[in-house]
């Protein structure tokens, strides 16, 4: 049973048609916000960084926000299976009653920082011999700046409603900051410090000073989290969640043409852009934006096999509110069968199949 969808930008399926689908020609990897939702493609991440990327030698950018930064970074553990085991674990076993503060969910979240990122990792992942780990924050303005949630609030909800008027409308409120690391510059398509979308963009490099703050900045979600206040490197400010900008990143916002290809799992067949536009359906990735792209996701298939019946979503821990065992127990499985996927992905590349079922983006 075919439970993995593999689908490709216009240059990326061209060149994989001509030289076929190989660690070798992997540049660049993606990680998508969304946070429980990482659950449903925790076995293809351990699949893919533990097992198939191993073969590559040259250097692999990597760069995601939120959840998918934190993914990256426990990739570049030196053992990356149990870097992402020891994620997936502190992630479902998170606890959060009703009527949560801001300060509880920071001690919550902390045990998923404390798990991915320490002295010694940071260490592993600012020297791994092959993964150059990056992850995205903003820098905010305005009321998203503002340590009041009621005016947070207010500043979200003006936010979502320019958002409707384009992708553009925000560039007043944030900033976009990459941090990188150190050993090279990312290949960041920036002309006068703005990207090709218009917005601010800063690259800020990682060291041992700075890259718990960047990460858990990448993380921190407005209205519920407290911000990260001015991060060494980067400068006075206030950083939060990188998926406000960059939800699911894509290459062609902000990100040079490279050579090589740019891997994405992710748990969705299209990326919502911005964190904003996930509440407007019409609103996806113009193929163009995923040009040197090949998404990798299962299909509905998978999902159907579960008793869950679709992604996690952090939306559960309201819906399980009085039965915390429970969502521990769906979310649990989800991610066990995600294994599947990794297998169903090593197994094609072990046949040579992968060029083979890779299918262009739909115009």
């Amino acid at each position: 049973m075919t439970l993995l969808t593999l689908r490709a930008g216009a240059s990326a399926f061209r060149q994989i048609q001509r030289d076929g689908l190989s660690p070798e020609q992997i540049s660049s990897v993606f990680g998508a916000s969304g946070a429980a939702k990482w659950l449903a493609i925790y076995g293809l991440d351990r699949a893919i960084f533990s097992q198939w990327l191993t073969a590559a030698e040259q250097p692999i950018h990597l760069f995601g926000t939120s959840v998918g930064a934190f993914k990256l970074a426990a990739a570049c553990h030196r053992d990356a299976g149990g870097g992402l085991d020891a994620l997936a674990h502190a992630y479902i076993q998170q606890s959060y009653p009703k009527g949560v503060t801001p300060d509880e969910i920071e001690r919550e979240f902390r045990k998923i920082l404390d798990v991915t990122i320490n002295e010694a990792r940071a260490t592993e992942v600012l020297s791994h011999p092959r993964y150059r780990f990056g992850c995205g924050a903003v820098r905010c303005h305005g009321g998203l700046a503002s340590p009041n949630p009621r005016r947070q609030t207010a500043s979200c909800s003006k936010a979502a409603v320019n958002n409707m008027k384009g992708r553009g409308a925000l560039r007043s409120k944030l900033d976009r900051v990459v941090f990188h690391d150190p050993r090279a510059s990312f290949p960041l398509a920036v002309n006068n410090g703005v990207a090709r979308d218009g917005y601010r963009t800063e690259a800020v490099a990682l060291s041992p000073a700075n890259i718990t703050q960047a990460l858990k900045a990448s993380g921190s979600i407005p209205v519920y989290m407290h911000g990260v206040n001015d991060i060494p490197g980067a400068g006075p400010g206030v950083y939060r969640d990188g998926g406000l900008l960059d939800y699911h990143p894509v290459p062609g916002s902000f990100w040079q043409d490279e050579a090589g290809l740019i891997l994405y799992p992710h748990f969705y067949p299209d990326c919502k852009v911005g964190w904003f536009d996930k509440f407007l359906p019409w609103r996806k990735a113009a193929p163009q934006l995923l040009d040197r792209a090949v998404l990798v996701y299962p299909n509905q298939q998978f999902f159907a096999d579960t008793r869950l019946g679709r992604v996690p979503d952090r939306q559960d821990f309201a819906k399980f509110a009085n039965n915390d065992a429970e969502r521990i127990r769906l979310w649990q499985e989800v991610a066990d069968k995600s294994n599947r996927l990794g297998e169903e992905f090593l197994e094609m590349a072990a046949c040579g199949d992968l060029a083979a079922r890779v299918e262009p983006l739909a115009p």
